[in-house]
């Protein structure tokens, strides 16, 4: 089973993991989830390990998706189904480090918590921009399309590390690569079709998590 595919059953299972220990969780409503935010929810559910803080992150990230995709379905509901396409090709971008760094790195389970936590941020993120949905048609920008060109560039030039010794590990380190790639790719073909100054908002942020990489090589 390659990293990227271990980092995802990890993020799945954990919170199975933790009730079945507890035997039994303590009940989170949305309004407490956004109140508190993921740091001071992990206290009031009384579970600040690691497993605890990746569960709370998660916990906060639905109650704002849900906020933020009630408040565009009294308009529309087409712009629902729109700002979620942003969000999974946003996600795609920026879980991509995760996963190469664990695999360059011979894995470490703070890969798997960092992807877990990175749901609160793109929700965060996104509910910032769902206040002015949707944004106009626009043509891009310039300086979008250069930080794109860069990450890609970045990413081809990435090396599996001296702990990747198998073949099958190699080959999975160059699928993942590829994979990234063209996240990034699509990514551009949507800040293209919007104005300058938005394209430049959502390429910056989905190039966040690319310093897991950068820290690396």
């Amino acid at each position: 089973m390659n990293i990227p595919l271990r980092l995802t059953l990890i993020a799945l299972v954990a919170p199975m993991l933790s009730l079945a220990q507890d035997g039994g969780l303590k009940p989170v409503t949305s309004a407490q989830a956004l109140k508190l935010g993921p740091e001071k929810l992990a206290e009031f559910t009384e579970d600040e390990s690691e497993v605890g803080m990746d569960e709370a992150a998660r916990l906060y990230a639905t109650a704002l998706r849900l906020k933020t995709e009630n408040a565009l379905a009294k308009v529309d509901l087409r712009q629902v189904n729109q700002l979620n396409t942003w969000r999974e090709m946003i996600t795609a971008c920026r879980l991509s480090p995760f996963g190469l760094a664990a695999i360059i790195n011979g894995g470490g389970t703070m890969y798997s918590h960092g992807a877990a936590r990175d749901a609160s941020e793109v929700e965060d993120f996104l509910a910032g921009v769902a206040a002015d949905f949707p944004p106009a048609e626009g043509e891009g920008s310039a300086k979008a399309r250069k930080m794109i060109q860069q990450n890609v560039a970045f990413l081809k030039k990435l090396k599996p590390g001296e702990l990747v010794t198998e073949k099958e590990d190699r080959a999975n380190f160059a699928a993942e690569v590829k994979k990234a790639c063209t996240d990034w790719e699509n990514l551009g073909y949507l800040a293209d079709s919007l104005p300058a100054e938005v394209a430049e908002q959502i390429v910056t942020f989905a190039a966040g998590t690319m310093e897991w990489l950068k820290e690396e090589n």
